[in-house]
């Protein structure tokens, strides 16, 4: 008796399991990019704290159309003598390859050089790169886990992190993917003219890791 009353539960269950295969099964065939570039419209602040630094002047970066960026902004600091800027862009739809996006926006496009990673405990990856007598330090904050600066972390992050329900269910209402594929790409940089390369290093890596725990939980609304 046990066993039959349970045949109803059981076919329910399979029937609702069975049911949502076929409703993902037929968003993938019959709208596989439907919400591509889908995303909350967001503007980035006009100020922006960061510790032991003062905002000297800030304005919007021009977007380029087709280039997956939703928002833009240049944020300009000073301490003492020394001068800190540092980009900020919103990505919708991106692969998170900022190497990629540092040379096809912005001065480094001409860089021969490659990113040098570098993982920091509570903020995830980062990249240096010196070039005409600047340091920069480059990474993607993301909406869920650590920074990442490679495609490859990029994508582990979000293999781990967005097969969530709240993000399946958020996929099936047609309000974006399942994969949250947005990224603050952050680009900071000081002039090498009042300082060592060692110690511009450590300078941007202390205005990071303070810089990403104030963006980090304000990650824009999806």
């Amino acid at each position: 008796m046990a066993i039959t009353s349970w045949k109803p539960v059981r076919l329910s269950l399979l029937a609702v399991t069975l049911g949502g295969v076929l409703l993902v099964a037929g968003k993938v065939v019959f709208s596989p990019s439907a919400n591509k570039h889908l995303a909350t419209p967001f503007e980035f602040p006009e100020s922006v704290p960061l510790a032991d630094w003062k905002l000297h002047k800030s304005a919007p970066l021009e977007i380029r159309d087709n280039s997956g960026f939703k928002a833009a902004r240049k944020y300009e600091y000073q301490k003492n003598s020394r001068d800190l800027e540092i980009e900020m862009r919103y990505a919708v739809d991106t692969l998170g390859e900022v190497e990629g996006m540092m040379k096809a926006n912005t001065v480094l496009k001409s860089s021969p050089g490659k990113l040098a990673l570098v993982n920091t405990q509570g903020a995830g990856f980062h990249g240096i790169l010196q070039l005409n007598n600047r340091l920069y330090l480059s990474s993607c904050i993301n909406p869920s886990g650590g920074a990442t600066v490679t495609s490859q972390q990029f994508r582990y992050n979000r293999n781990t992190r967005d097969w969530r329900p709240n993000r399946i269910l958020f996929w099936l209402l047609g309000r974006g993917n399942i994969q949250d594929r947005r990224c603050l790409w952050t680009q900071m940089s000081v002039p090498l003219d009042k300082t060592t390369p060692e110690d511009a290093k450590k300078i941007l890596e202390n205005a990071w890791v303070s810089w990403y725990g104030w963006w980090q939980p304000r990650f824009p609304e999806p």
